[in-house]
């Protein structure tokens, strides 16, 4: 079996995004207390820059290991960027960086690929008086690798004011980049 790393997913990830056309978009209007531009960019070398209410899913398969990297803004999973200031602030904190631990609810596959959880990477975000984003990379074990037609994104579910998601799909005969629409949490891998 050949084995998949998670640098091996964000080479390949990147090489989407450098390969594809990259679409802009203006984010939603919201209210916090800092400046920053809200255009979708990526900078010189495919990466992404930090867009309120655009979320980016990288999607990998390799032999028998799907990885799925998701990189959305703070603002968007818990509603600020700025540290904690209440106890309610910080509840939603904590609640966000156990559910992006655990690897729950974050991607789903149809049940005869027989995908198991193997790996999480995930540092929760340094809150601060900038921005701050939640990334985290999500390695399963999918022993029957022909099954894997799709993958639905219920953690999409969970994120707050999504207004763009970005999916990059990278498998031995697919390399994409797609943009789901309102209420479409499924992304083919053929």
């Amino acid at each position: 079996m050949k084995t998949f790393s998670l640098l091996a997913l964000a080479a390949l990830c990147s090489a989407a995004l450098i390969l594809s056309p990259v679409a802009t978009a203006q984010a939603a209007k919201h209210d916090h207390d800092h400046d920053h531009d809200h255009d979708h960019q990526h900078d010189s070398l495919g990466q992404r820059k930090h867009v309120h209410g655009a979320v980016t899913f990288n999607i990998a398969l390799e032999g028998e290991t799907l990885a799925v990297e998701l990189d959305v803004p703070a603002d968007n999973v818990v509603g600020f960027e700025k540290s904690p200031r209440n106890d309610a602030e910080r509840k939603a904190v904590a609640d966000a960086n156990a559910w992006f631990a655990s690897g729950r609810s974050i991607a789903a596959v149809p049940r005869n690929a027989g995908c198991r959880l193997l790996a999480v990477d995930f540092t929760p975000p340094k809150f601060g008086s900038g921005h701050a984003d939640y990334r985290a990379r999500f390695a399963y074990r999918c022993p029957n690798p022909a099954a894997l037609d799709w993958v639905e994104l219920p953690a999409l579910q969970r994120l707050l004011e999504i207004e763009k998601v970005e999916v990059n799909v990278v498998t031995a005969s697919v390399q994409r980049q797609t943009e789901l629409t309102a209420g479409n949490t499924r992304v083919s891998l053929k």
